[in-house]
């Protein structure tokens, strides 16, 4: 498969980022993609995933005129690990980097294990200042018995762990970030095993995995204890509802997806106010072409 053309950068520079000191004393590392005079949007990575992972909206942002302002979460890339983190967290450190930056209004973007992060957002930042949301394949709360029994098996084995024994799940995580960074054909295989034939076909794409073998070697350049904390979080109950979600949102998702799975794209559509909710047919988890539909409908919000 060849995804079409000009969707991805030609380099990554993974080097270039900049650090904002929050008040506990963290660093929070993020970079900028996109139109450089566009309007703001702040892009949250998946899980595991760090700020690189912006590349794959990089050239839609740009004809959509939006600056993405891709950052680290905490314990990914560069930024610094924090102890006994929230979903709800995460809006005030998104709100000080923009008064950081001088920026006031903006909207968020993100992928996959973005989606708490984006919803949290959503639900807490005021609707003056946050624009919209913006969610390719986001995942959503594992809040009924219909969801859980819709997770591929690894899913359902971690929901199991959060809620039992999370101190299995840093363990879990521990091989996974080796491999990333030491012996990524053994990544990729396991990865490619484990994915729809829709993402097989994205997974043979030259271009698309060498940016993400860029991508995820710098999840984990801290170790693998970001991911492992924040997959702990996603399976157990947020602390708040999607319910309360005040801003426009705009979310496509693959019919094809085995991460985040049908039953939690309908919860989305049924339960977030106002969701403009697209299924994608016979996409999987990795349809990253779908980000210029995705910014063309945020266009209508700013």
């Amino acid at each position: 498969m060849t995804l079409p053309h000009k969707l991805l950068p030609e380099t990554i520079k993974e080097d270039e980022f900049r650090c904002l000191r929050l008040a506990d004393g963290r660093q929070l590392a993020f970079m900028e993609w996109g139109d450089p005079d566009g309007f703001p949007v702040f892009y949250f990575h998946g899980t595991p995933s760090s700020r690189l992972e912006a590349a794959f909206a990089d050239q839609a942002a740009k004809r959509h005129g939006f600056r993405l302002i891709a950052t680290d979460r905490p314990g990914f890339g560069r930024s610094s690990f924090q102890a006994n983190r929230r979903f709800l967290d995460w809006p005030r450190d998104v709100c000080a980097l923009a008064d950081d930056l001088g920026v006031g209004r903006f909207g968020v973007a993100g992928h996959s294990g973005a989606g708490p992060h984006l919803f949290a957002c959503g639900a807490s930042i005021d609707p003056a200042r946050l624009t919209f949301i913006g969610a390719l394949a986001p995942w959503a709360p594992v809040a009924t018995p219909e969801i859980v029994s819709s997770l591929n098996a690894l899913d359902r084995a971690f929901t199991g762990l959060a809620r039992r024994l999370p101190w299995i799940m840093r363990a879990a995580f521990a091989p996974l970030g080796w491999c990333a960074r030491n012996w990524q054909s053994l990544f990729f295989a396991i990865l490619k095993a484990s994915v729809s034939p829709a993402d097989k076909l994205v997974l043979e794409d030259k271009d698309f995995v060498r940016v993400f073998r860029t991508v995820e070697a710098e999840a984990f350049r801290q170790g693998s204890r970001g991911g492992a904390h924040e997959a702990f979080i996603a399976y157990r109950a947020w602390g708040f509802e999607i319910d309360k979600v005040r801003v426009p949102t705009h979310i496509w998702l693959g019919d094809q997806d085995i991460f985040v799975s049908s039953a939690m794209g309908r919860y989305m559509a049924r339960t977030i106010p106002g969701v403009d909710f697209h299924w994608v047919e016979g996409a999987g988890h990795l349809c990253i072409e779908k980000w210029d539909d995705i910014f063309s409908a945020c266009r209508n919000d700013i």
